[in-house]
């Protein structure tokens, strides 16, 4: 077994998917073989399973007795890159991770992009997923998160370099990035800035998230929308939202709980895009009280 160095709880595995090596922690051995495993999956941006659940999989694996797995997105963490960089493709992707770790069912918990991804497999194969969660997510409305400033974000040409390299040159300028999707930058541990602007750091850092959002975002809408068949999911869902987010607003969480029969609603205050990391207790309390 390879001990992960970002987070020491869990193991580092790889997977081939699509002839594709993919990147996953595994932690936790499970205290109830009838609990199904849980399956973390994270956002987009400069996003990796490591940074959005450093503590949610410690928590779940050692302070509930969880088999937990969370893996790297094709074009994030150590994963290969992707071959498309569509919400389709990442669900497809969802389902052969399952296959390949020969998981029948599984509790899914995804933030924004992960959400998405999360949402649409259990649309496509609600048999095979016991418990859901969605956090911030994505694909819950016809509407860019963020406004159409991502749209056009997203079509500029050496945005993501520039970005990218004026955010990690100094902390005070990944504060600044991060506080565009965050509720307030300053409060948060000098550990997690730093983690990020490791990632920032890294070359091709942001490139998958770009490639996604020109291929989901339109002037007039996105790609991916499940508003339409949300009364169609029979299965135990929780709906995790900043109450602050300024990329995905609440609403957009607050109208999916009423489409979804089986729904929970859990509103975190003082937190914006990314409850697992701006405010980890609060997120691991309602998440332990829902599965």
């Amino acid at each position: 077994m390879i001990a992960s160095e970002r987070v020491p709880a869990a193991n580092a595995r790889y997977a081939t998917i699509d002839e594709s090596r993919v990147h996953y922690l595994e932690a936790g051995v499970g205290n109830d073989p009838e609990e199904p495993p849980i399956v973390l999956l994270h956002g987009s941006g400069i996003d990796d399973a490591a940074l959005s659940w450093k503590h949610t999989i410690e928590f779940l694996a050692n302070d509930c007795g969880r088999r937990v797995y969370a893996p790297d997105w094709p074009g994030y963490g150590e994963s290969d890159d992707p071959k498309e960089t569509t919400t389709e493709y990442y669900v497809g992707v969802l389902s052969d991770f399952l296959d390949s770790l020969s998981l029948d069912t599984a509790i899914l918990v995804g933030i924004s992009m992960g959400g998405s991804a999360a949402l649409g497999y259990a649309l496509d194969s609600p048999e095979r997923v016991s418990r859901l969660v969605i956090v911030d997510s994505y694909g819950l409305r016809n509407a860019v998160p963020g406004g159409t400033g991502s749209y056009l974000l997203a079509n500029t040409p050496f945005a993501n370099l520039f970005g990218r390299q004026f955010a990690a040159a100094t902390e005070a300028g990944t504060r600044l990035a991060i506080g565009a999707f965050v509720h307030d930058p300053a409060a948060l541990d000098d550990g997690f800035v730093q983690e990020v602007t490791e990632r920032l750091r890294q070359p091709g850092a942001g490139s998958a998230f770009f490639s996604f959002m020109r291929e989901e975002f339109r002037p007039d809408g996105v790609r991916t929308d499940y508003s339409d068949r949300l009364s169609e999911l029979r299965i135990p869902t929780l709906l995790v939202h900043g109450a602050e987010d300024p990329l995905v607003p609440v609403e957009w969480s607050e109208t999916a709980a009423v489409s979804i029969p089986d729904a929970r609603l859990a509103v975190i205050d003082r937190c914006g895009h990314w409850p697992p990391r701006e405010r980890p207790d609060a997120f691991q309390d309602v998440l332990a009280e829902f599965i």
